[in-house]
């Protein structure tokens, strides 16, 4: 318990510290009156101490779903991989600014990671982390997440459908019901989570659509 105490302080501190260095970013839009820069970076800022996602990964899925938004493309948009919902919460917030009402599908077990298997192994390792993943890692509860979205960033639930399962048995029942799919965010960590979806979601992505993994340059699974 005390090993999973340090890390949680740890991991904390790692956050507070790249929240800190990305401040800049806010400031150099503010003086430079460049008003689009300034809204990204404030909008990354306010979901960093809720995701484990580096700030290049967040300003990657700010800027799809933006252009999503500015190009009027059909289609939801779906993450599978959720953790504490730092990510979800920019997607939504980001789309939200549009007024379009965009469906947003967000699917995890909500009980952390699975284990991994065979095909996520390197040499004995399952990739570059900052952490060991043992499973249950990277852990954001249903209710975490629902307060995250619908009571810290005012959310529409109307828009916003959580799904709790995990991939194998929820993407298949929902995919004729999400139907389009303008961005597709997958953060499921191993082989088996990200090839299931895309197995099943990857066709559903709309011309000029998007398609991120985020664990493509830290987990070998997910290459």
């Amino acid at each position: 318990a005390w090993h999973a105490g340090l890390i949680s302080i740890a991991l904390d501190f790692h956050r507070a510290i790249l929240r800190y260095l990305y401040l800049r970013h806010l400031a150099m839009g503010t003086l430079r009156g460049d008003r689009a820069v300034a809204a990204r970076a404030q909008a990354i800022l306010e979901v960093m101490p809720y995701s484990l996602v580096g700030s290049g990964g967040l300003e990657a899925t700010y800027d799809v779903v933006a252009s999503v938004e500015k190009g009027r493309l059909m289609g939801a948009l779906v993450e599978c991989g959720v953790a504490q919902g730092g990510s979800a919460a920019l997607m939504a917030v980001t789309s939200a600014k549009y007024g379009t009402h965009r469906p947003v599908w967000l699917f995890d077990s909500y009980e952390g990671l699975p284990d991994p298997t065979a095909d996520d192994f390197v040499d004995g390792k399952t990739g570059r982390h900052i952490r060991p993943l043992p499973r249950g890692s990277c852990l954001g509860t249903y209710e975490e997440v629902e307060g995250l979205l619908f009571g810290k960033f005012g959310l529409n639930r109307r828009d916003i459908h959580m799904v709790k399962g995990w991939f194998h048995d929820t993407l298949p029942l929902q995919r004729d019901v999400i139907g389009a799919i303008a961005v597709l965010r997958i953060d499921g960590d191993w082989y088996d989570s990200v090839k299931c979806c895309l197995d099943v979601m990857f066709d559903q992505v709309v011309p000029g659509g998007y398609v991120i993994i985020d664990d493509y340059s830290s987990c070998y699974g997910a290459q």
